[in-house]
């Protein structure tokens, strides 16, 4: 029998191609199991990555795939011995298998719980860890509001920034219903709802955000890298995360510092739920009006768009990498390491005052509903060390209020003039990146 990690694909894709290469490099086969992808295509790409693909039935796996999966691949020769989903919406089914098999890995119930903006923020209230006011929306009933607050709407289960946006008036709540069918309907995105539609509205938070990327094992807990959102657009009905950058550039570096405190002691206020592993991209924002830190997101799995190759070029480590490396470590090699992330901070580069690289990466996006016609990024100098673009011409966006993004680009920068150079970049991307739709 072949030992083997399982990796929960959603509709064909979930980073094979980086799983495959950190599980071969701890000796381990990479086989999946993956729901129906839209077109074959997409799961042949992947295949050539795993030694063995299992396909279900449905647009989205369910618990009892999981035992049937495990028993099919022990008849064909793989001894499955922990599970890996990077897609969020099958996070709760990664803990549930990794519990049965003894994999290191949180409590679906602490996962679960970081999963619920609405119970998470009452947790946090109870911990004395927030004092963001909040209300769960209810249908055909008008929340009493305070009219000199700044009120945020968001769902109990988000995705990509879905249906979230600034309350101008109680009648922007008439748009919910029209956008829970949206929610129900997106074939892409419907798995990470979990089957949850509804709302809640909470203070706004305003300042400047961040994003800190976390690796938690034995409960101790790991900031390798922590990045600011340069640019931040508020849609009507959703938010876009256009620029981030590490290290941030615009708090000094002991509200940083004070920032990473917060969030740890966020994580361990959920120790005792059963949060002891894992990697976690953990959304902050400083909250200039009251000068204190508050907790936006804990998403229990690593950050999309290109956080992972800007966490790996600042640490030298790629949060894929470590994590799955983390699943099956021997105790006799935690303590080297809980060590080697020490050693890699970013954070703990800050508190010591050390040099760290730097990065700018930006995402630029598209008009829900529309098709492409054509798209280009092409500047004539500074170009982008990593560029993806995710459509062509031809491709038709989605009719949906989530960041649909085009592309992806990430720069290496200079720590030292990271100001000037964020500002650069942003001209600069701006400048050349066009897209034109039919």
């Amino acid at each position: 029998m072949k030992r083997a990690i399982l990796l929960l694909m959603h509709q064909g894709k979930s980073y094979t191609e980086e799983v495959a290469a950190a599980t071969a490099g701890l000796g381990l086969t990479l086989v999946a199991l993956s729901s129906r992808p839209e077109t074959p295509e997409v799961l042949e790409a992947s295949r050539r990555h795993v030694a063995d693909c299992l396909v279900t039935e449905e647009p989205e796996l369910c618990s009892a795939d999981l035992d049937k999966a495990v028993r099919e691949l022990a008849e064909r020769g793989y001894q499955v011995e922990a599970s890996l989903a990077s897609f969020e919406g099958y996070r709760l089914l990664m803990a549930e298998l990794n519990e049965r098999l003894g994999a290191h890995d949180s409590a679906e119930a602490a996962l679960r719980l970081c999963l619920d903006k609405y119970e998470l923020r009452r947790h946090l209230c109870a911990e004395g860890l927030s004092e963001v006011r909040l209300h769960r929306l209810s249908a055909g009933v008008t929340p009493e509001l305070d009219p000199t607050t700044d009120w945020f709407v968001k769902p109990v289960r988000g995705a990509s920034s879905f249906a979230t946006f600034r309350l101008k008036g109680v009648d922007d709540l008439a748009d919910l219903p029209a956008i829970q069918e949206q929610m129900r309907a997106d074939r892409r995105m419907k798995a990470i709802f979990m089957d949850r539609y509804d709302f809640l509205v909470e203070e706004f938070v305003d300042g400047p955000e961040f994003s800190f990327e976390t690796v938690v094992l034995d409960g101790r807990i790991h900031h390798l890298c922590v990045h600011e959102k340069a640019r931040v657009e508020h849609l009507e009905r959703t938010v876009l995360e256009g620029m981030s950058v590490s290290p941030p550039v615009s708090l000094s570096r002991e509200l940083v510092l004070e920032g990473a405190d917060h969030v740890a002691d966020c994580l361990a206020s959920l120790a005792g739920h059963g949060l002891t592993a894992g990697v976690f991209h953990i959304e902050v924002k400083y909250w200039e009006s009251k000068g204190r830190w508050e907790i936006i997101e804990i998403n229990p799995r690593m950050g999309g768009s290109l956080i992972n190759a800007s966490v790996q070029t600042v640490t030298g480590h790629s949060l894929l990498d470590l994590w799955t490396e983390s699943l099956l470590l021997p105790d006799g090699e935690r303590d080297a390491f809980h060590a080697r992330l020490t050693q890699a901070s970013q954070v703990e580069a800050l508190r010591t005052g050390a040099l760290t690289r730097a990065t700018v990466f930006l995402s630029k996006y598209g008009e829900k509903g529309r098709t492409v016609d054509e798209i280009r990024f092409e500047p004539p100098t500074r170009p982008p060390r990593i560029l993806n673009v995710h459509v062509a011409a031809g491709t038709a966006l989605d009719a949906s209020d989530r960041g649909i993004c085009l592309m992806d680009a990430l720069w290496d920068a200079a720590a030292d003039d990271l100001v000037a150079e964020t500002a650069f970049l942003d001209r600069h991307a701006t400048e050349h990146f066009h897209v034109r739709y039919r």
